[in-house]
C-alpha cells in the first residue's frame, strides 16, 4: 500500500529533479536519476533519446536563463515503484515530462523521462 509519504517523497524527489536541471548542477542532477536511466522524447517533431552522460552535458551546457516554472499533475506509487507527470519550463520551452521512479536503498531514483516539448502555453 501507498503511503502519504512515499507520495511526498516522490513529490521531492521531483522538485529536486527540475531545480537542478534548471540551475544547470550536473552533481545534483545525476544524484536523482538511477545510472542506467534512459531518456526518450520529442522536441520539434523529433525523436530525442539520451543516457543519462548525454542529459547531463545538456543539462550543463550554458544556456539563456528563464524563470522556473514547474507543477506537479500528478504522483502515482504502487509499491516500490512510482511516476509523476511534470509541466515545466526550460530553456524557453515548456515540457511535459513523465517521470517512472524506482525505490532504492538511498531514496526515490528516477530510472526513465519521457517528454514532449512544447511552445509555451500549449501544455495542457
Amino acid at each position: 500500500m501507498t503511503s502519504k509519504d512515499d507520495i511526498e517523497a516522490v513529490r521531492a524527489a521531483a522538485r529536486a529533479y527540475y531545480d537542478a536541471m534548471h540551475a544547470g548542477d550536473g552533481g545534483a542532477t545525476r544524484a536523482v536519476f538511477d545510472a542506467s536511466a534512459r531518456f526518450w522524447g520529442v522536441r520539434d517533431g523529433a525523436e530525442v533519446r539520451r543516457n543519462l552522460d548525454e542529459f547531463v552535458a545538456m543539462v550543463e551546457t550554458p544556456a539563456p536563463a528563464d524563470a522556473p516554472e514547474m507543477r506537479i499533475d500528478f504522483v502515482d506509487c504502487a509499491g516500490d515503484i512510482a511516476v509523476a507527470k511534470l509541466v515545466d519550463t526550460f530553456r524557453g520551452r515548456e515540457y511535459t515530462d513523465y517521470l517512472t521512479f524506482m525505490r532504492a536503498t538511498d531514496g526515490w531514483k528516477i530510472v526513465s523521462k519521457v517528454f514532449y516539448a512544447h511552445e509555451r502555453g500549449e501544455a495542457a
